[in-house]
């Protein structure tokens, strides 16, 4: 492949667009390295792990939406999780995205500052049913929809988000727009202008981290909607815009104030940037994950040193980086399960007196009156020095400080799920169980995360979905 050194503009390969789209026609699985298939199969089990919580934990939004597909019907072509009945491609990727970002239990990337499985998987998937591809055709469709979103969306923020754009949507269209259109074995040019009409379509506002949290997965749902869309138009000889990204009326002019080349294009073909994305343990925004993993270090620290109970808390100082604050540091006591997604105050005071925070965490209504009083004594910070986008760090330093005077303090960098300290296939075993506990058992649970981590790449792709599906009606 021919790439650009650096991550810097090389005049003589082209526009961003030209080079990106280049370098997704011309990937093919042999230029996967091992443990970016490995990596590959352990979010794809991670997919199904936080569809099952969607399900459980976003009903009233999933029934509408799903209500919605079934009025509409159309041609049995892909399944969508928990349905006997098959539905357009379309529909069953929209849906299935609906299912995956419900609970936030899904993947994502700190540089990008989205969600990428839930759309890039709910396209791909769905697009593979209908199509006559095999695992591999899969895996490198997946790996290019992770380099687009992550670079694009990566190179535009944190502008994006600050002008109040949800990359998991505004990237997602584009991400699919490449991964569908290299699915269907497009050549540069048909890429091209799947990417371009994508990039057109592009849409989704960060407003429901502040409120209607339980609408946030329209945005990658519609995300799978418009790259099937651009790449089935792609296929049939449709001319989108040229310079897309770059155009002075472009992408990243619509999105964002600045361009960032090295993320953009650095390493491009070389790195794969799933390699650098994260898995979540905790079903809320990610910008919590740092401060409860350090709460249940001191948690841990003092109930090994016996401290633990001796005295109650004064207060808990939470020192985070700015857009945490912004994102998940305005609501203190949550109404709502949505709310309680998106409260670092709410999250850290579980955290501390459960000893972990797990789904069944999300329900607030019986809310116990102590948690509610160490919210109270939650101070978060703004630090500005826990942030580092080039290296993907976004950490915390949590200080607790105890009534007999006695202060403890734990900073955590980069939090479980990713880089050192990324998840295996035991942990993915143990998120299953807990993400679709009353849905399957636990044999169940194991087995279907056995299925991704055994996955024949040679083999015809088979929906795992469909799999899933009747594992569900034999426990009926």
């Amino acid at each position: 492949m021919r790439m650009v050194g650096k991550g810097r503009l090389d005049p003589k390969v082209g526009e961003y667009t030209e080079q990106l789209c280049a370098f997704a026609e011309q990937l093919r699985y042999e230029d996967l390295p091992i443990h970016i298939v490995e990596q590959t199969k352990k979010f794809i089990a991670d997919y199904y792990a936080a569809s099952f919580a969607g399900y459980i934990v976003n009903k009233k939004f999933n029934s509408v939406m799903l209500d919605i597909i079934k009025e509409y019907g159309g041609t049995g072509q892909a399944s969508i999780l928990f349905e006997e009945n098959k539905y357009p491609v379309i529909n069953a990727a929209f849906m299935n995205a609906v299912y995956a970002h419900g609970a936030d239990m899904d993947d994502g990337n700190r540089i990008s500052a989205g969600h990428i499985g839930a759309h890039v998987m709910s396209a791909v998937f769905a697009m593979a049913e209908k199509l006559d591809v095999t695992w591999k055709d899969v895996f490198v469709a997946l790996n290019v929809g992770y380099e687009f979103f992550n670079r694009i969306a990566g190179a535009a923020q944190p502008s994006l988000y600050n002008k109040g754009f949800h990359s998991t949507g505004i990237g997602g269209a584009i991400a699919c727009g490449a991964s569908c259109a290299k699915l269907m074995g497009l050549d540069v040019e048909g890429i091209y202008n799947s990417v371009s009409l994508s990039a057109i379509q592009s849409s989704g506002l960060i407003i429901i981290d502040e409120s209607g949290q339980g609408c946030k997965p329209i945005n990658p749902a519609n995300a799978t909607k418009v790259g099937i869309v651009s790449a089935s138009a792609a296929a049939k000889g449709v001319i989108s815009s040229t310079c897309p990204l770059e155009s002075t009326k472009g992408w990243f002019q619509a999105f964002s104030n600045s361009v960032n080349e090295s993320i953009l294009l650095g390493g491009l073909g070389q790195k794969f940037t799933i390699g650098e994305s994260y898995l979540k343990l905790y079903p809320s925004c990610r910008h919590t994950h740092s401060c409860i993993d350090a709460v249940l270090e001191i948690r841990a620290d003092l109930i090994q040193s016996g401290r633990f109970g001796r005295a109650d808390i004064e207060k808990i100082y939470v020192y985070i980086y700015p857009s945490a604050i912004k994102s998940a540091g305005h609501i203190r006591h949550p109404k709502t399960s949505e709310e309680a997604k998106f409260s670092i105050q709410y999250a850290i005071s579980t955290a501390w007196y459960k000893g972990t925070f797990a789904l069944c965490d999300l329900n607030v209504k019986s809310l116990p009156e102590k948690i509610g009083i160490l919210a109270d004594k939650t101070e978060l910070i703004s630090d500005a020095s826990l942030e580092n986008r080039e290296i993907g760090v976004r950490g915390a330093r949590v200080q607790v400080v105890m009534t007999d005077g006695y202060r403890i303090e734990k900073e955590v960098m980069i939090p479980k799920g990713e880089g050192s300290s990324s998840l295996d296939w035991n942990d993915l075993k143990e998120k299953m169980r807990a993400c679709a506990s009353g849905l399957i058992n636990t044999k169940d649970a194991d087995g279907i995360v056995d299925q991704c981590k055994n996955l024949q790449i040679a083999d015809k792709y088979y929906p795992l979905t469909a799999s899933i599906n009747e594992l569900m009606r034999t426990e009926e």
